[in-house]
């Protein structure tokens, strides 16, 4: 399969063929809060608002024969993608070469003549690092505000031109990773296109 390369990190897309044998989803529901603080006193109070947060993660696990006879377990997470006994799907894994863990990418149903995202670009971005924010963005801020302070000796100078350039950084960091994640999904809809052909 053609390989996707991006700024000397080359990732290495495989397909394996099946047929669903078997299928499951289970959600899970976090959720998390804060707040409730307060006091009373002899005059009054105050009590603060309770904020309370749930996000849902959708968990897949569905068991395909692959076409050498061998019984194979695929997890996903974040997504659910409609299978059932007896079809026959196509899943392309994209892995970053030199390193031995990958992630499904897509799916392709045979029977349904679907095509499926499992871990789009931008996920993919995510997972393997591709273009991302600088771990200490602020931090690299900072630095470049007290040389500018120390250069300059006015710190509101200083901030301007921080300013200026990390939001120069930032705005076209943010194009490339938009960028990146249309040629990645380009790329995989490329890459399953020809499955998707012989449905």
């Amino acid at each position: 399969m053609e390989t996707f390369t991006y700024r000397g990190k080359t990732l290495e897309f495989r397909s394996i063929t099946g047929t669903v044998l078997d299928t499951s989803t289970r959600s899970e529901t976090h959720i998390s809060g804060g707040g409730g603080g307060g006091y009373i006193g002899p005059n009054g109070g105050h009590i603060d608002n309770i904020s309370i947060r749930s996000h849902n993660t959708t968990h897949q696990e569905f068991w395909i024969k692959t076409e050498d006879g061998m019984e194979k377990s695929v997890n996903i997470s974040g997504t659910s993608i409609p299978l059932r006994a007896n079809q026959r799907i196509t899943l392309i894994s994209a892995e970053q070469k030199g390193r031995n863990e990958g992630w499904y990418a897509s799916v392709i149903n045979h029977n349904a003549n679907q095509f499926s995202f499992i871990c789009d670009g931008a996920s993919l971005n995510n997972l393997m690092k591709l273009e991302v924010f600088p771990k200490h963005f602020l931090l690299i801020g900072f630095a470049l505000w007290a040389g500018l302070a120390i250069a300059f000796h006015d710190g509101w100078l200083a901030i301007f031109f921080a300013t200026i350039v990390m939001g120069i950084f930032a705005i076209n960091k943010n194009a490339r990773i938009k960028r990146l994640i249309s040629s990645l999904n380009a790329h995989i809809e490329k890459v399953s296109q020809p499955f998707l052909q012989r449905s």
